[in-house]
């Protein structure tokens, strides 16, 4: 196994490994030691089943079902089928419009997922690019004053919010039954290595308690621009057969949607159980 580091703020490519690889425990050591170093890393390989596309996603700790029932495999519901092809007649899934901003997966639960894989099944000709963002160099880029500001601040995560660009899929019942509005911390510390991290989704986050709504989405807006600037940002290019791995306690991402219509697009996603932020 060969880690290459990328020439961006954050990612490294795994090279020399097959997917059944990572249930030997020196591999998946190594695989973790890659993560928290980089953030993210892209394993290149062939199509995976579901079974083992769970499977491998083990090396990284336990697979956790996503809320939405309609994305799960019917036979594996630890991993989740996306599909965001742009369909002619409107039926795209939302979830694929949501994702053109950055965000962070999970944080409107108490316990947000430590990591998420995605796969790719099928690719559009060109386009459809995956983004990253570093939030270690986000908080770290911010004026003093302002981490001073920020620090020990929380905020409240929900499901939707008028602050997003895009509604989300609708739920069941029973799945807004299990996403009640839940509180984290603004500035999250990483639990591996203390370093600090911007906590933003800009999906979910709704606002910032302890000051009025306006000031909030000031402040809110304020270290958004910051996340956006190109500094912090690595943009993968998918091809058939690539796993990507990224770190949601310190990391955002987007997809740029600017593949053809009607041109498939699937990836395969498992979500691996984290810790509460803190």
């Amino acid at each position: 196994m060969k880690v290459v580091p990328l020439d961006a703020p954050l990612g490294a490519r795994i090279e020399g490994i097959c997917w059944q690889d990572a249930t030997r425990p020196e591999v998946a050591a190594a695989l973790n030691k890659a993560l928290g170093e980089y953030l993210l890393v892209v394993v290149p390989g062939q199509p995976m089943t579901a079974p083992l596309m769970r499977d491998f996603a083990s090396a990284f700790g336990k697979p956790r079902v996503q809320l939405l029932r309609y994305k799960r495999n019917n036979e594996v519901p630890e991993v989740s089928t996306m599909v965001s092809t742009l369909m002619a007649d409107g039926t795209t899934d939302k979830t694929a419009l949501r994702s053109e901003d950055w965000h962070t997966d999970d944080s409107y639960m108490a316990v947000p997922a430590k990591a998420t894989l995605l796969h790719n099944m099928e690719t559009p000709s060109h386009g459809g690019r995956t983004w990253f963002c570093n939030m270690h160099t986000v908080y770290e880029a911010l004026p003093e004053s302002t981490r001073k500001r920020i620090d020990g601040k929380r905020a409240i995560h929900a499901y939707d919010t008028a602050r997003a660009r895009n509604r989300p899929s609708p739920r069941t019942a029973q799945e807004i039954a299990e996403t009640p509005d839940v509180e984290h911390p603004l500035v999250r510390t990483h639990p591996d290595t203390g370093r600090k991290a911007l906590y933003l989704n800009f999906n979910r986050l709704d606002r910032i308690l302890g000051i009025d709504r306006a000031e909030s989405d000031a402040l809110l807006d304020e270290l958004a621009a910051e996340a956006r600037k190109p500094k912090h940002h690595f943009g993968h290019q998918w091809t058939v057969g690539d796993c990507v791995v990224w770190d949601n306690r310190a990391t955002m991402h987007r997809v740029d949607v600017d593949y053809p219509v009607g041109e498939r697009r699937i990836m395969q996603r498992v979500l691996i159980e984290g810790d509460k932020p803190f």
